[in-house]
């Protein structure tokens, strides 16, 4: 079976749940991280039930897709917060902010069949994110909204498609969004986060924030890690204060 978690991550735990998330994968240093699959098809009522978290009334109406995403990012949160937080069920905002337990910052992420999760000891501000690639056309559509022709640039240059470009930047800045949101409580755009360098080697992108992005007493200039794959790119940062 494929790894789940970016080859940055030293893999500590191996789980599973049912056929619902048939593998998972956990880390806990740097700072706690977990990967796992889910199956849509295998969850049912009685999976839901049994798993011990409720649907916010929200999602009790919606479709599978969501039911999943959320039930299995949620358990991934609850099995990195053992043994401090026994049962805990992750919440979320009004503005669908998670609250994190005391003690703890997070993050985040999921798509079709797949969820990540990065925590840390506050008071770090930690951001996650993971995308599936974008077909060329569609990374061609979403371009100019995303970044400007120096970014562009930069990471053709750097020896990127037009499809990875697109799919890498729109994750960094996600990553900066969720990680950066708690302490500026702002909504902000793509403008507002600029990527100036990136090694594509070490895997690692420096972003510029724009002083509307960045909460006081952290920096101007974040590292954020990255992993790119033919189907996927998966971004992360967690970032003390200055």
């Amino acid at each position: 079976m494929s790894p789940l978690l970016p080859p940055n991550f030293n893999v500590e735990q191996l789980d599973s749940y049912q056929a619902f998330i048939p593998h998972a994968e956990f880390c806990y240093s740097p700072y706690r991280t977990a990967c796992c699959q889910f199956s849509i098809d295998a969850l049912t009522p009685m999976v839901i039930q049994s798993l011990g978290f409720t649907l916010p009334q929200t999602l009790k109406q919606a479709v599978k897709k969501r039911q999943a995403e959320y039930l299995a990012s949620r358990w991934l949160v609850a099995k990195l917060l053992l043994p401090e937080n026994k049962s805990f069920q992750l919440l979320n905002r009004a503005d669908r902010s998670p609250i994190w337990p005391l003690g703890f910052s997070g993050s985040l992420s999921h798509h079709d069949h797949k969820a990540f999760v990065v925590l840390d000891a506050s008071p770090a501000l930690v951001g996650n994110d993971i995308e599936r690639m974008l077909t060329e056309d569609k990374a061609k559509e979403l371009q100019s909204m995303i970044m400007n022709d120096a970014e562009f640039d930069l990471l053709m240059t750097s020896g990127f498609s037009s499809a990875q470009a697109t799919t890498l930047l729109f994750s960094l800045k996600e990553t900066v969004y969720k990680a950066v949101y708690p302490e500026v409580q702002t909504l902000f755009g793509f403008e507002q986060v600029i990527l100036t360098a990136i090694n594509p080697i070490n895997n690692i992108a420096t972003v510029k924030l724009s002083r509307l992005a960045r909460p006081n007493e952290y920096p101007e200039y974040w590292p954020i890690n990255y992993c790119l794959t033919i189907n996927e790119v998966m971004s992360w940062t967690v970032m003390k204060r200055l």
